[in-house]
């Protein structure tokens, strides 16, 4: 009787611990799923905010084309900066892009950081543009 009870003892343990690990596994796999579904959003995010910059670009470019050269002379910079911006986006989406689950909060933080500092100079950028052309 006593080894009965011990045998049932010991199988109810092991149906436990599988429990405990299976919810731990499924937690895992709910976080990383999180985790990926975050960073693509980002990452999605910052494709769209690249697309208007490198519109933005083209637009710029075209406009100093038919400027006139003390026109376009001021818009070089401009030019210049958002290039630079642009260059700054996309290492920011390739960084997003290979953050692990470990890199992830500095990997955000610094994505969500870049995006607000280059959409808001952006805005600036475009509301001088229309004054000086």
């Amino acid at each position: 009787m006593f080894l009965a009870l011990a045998a049932f003892v010991f199988v109810g343990c092991g149906d436990s611990a599988d429990e405990a690990k299976s919810a731990a596994e499924k937690e895992a796999k709910e976080l990383t799923e999180q985790f990926e579904s975050q960073r693509d959003q980002l990452v999605a995010d910052l494709k769209e905010l690249r697309d208007d910059l490198n519109a933005r670009i083209d637009e710029l470019s075209a406009r100093m084309e038919s400027a006139s050269e003390e026109l376009e002379e001021g818009a070089e910079g401009a030019y210049e900066e958002l290039v630079n911006e642009r260059s700054e986006l996309e290492k920011t989406i390739d960084d997003l892009s290979e953050a692990s689950e470990d890199a992830w909060d500095d990997a955000r933080a610094e994505a969500e950081s870049v995006y607000e500092n280059i959409s808001s100079r952006m805005s600036e950028w475009l509301e001088d543009l229309e004054e000086e052309m």
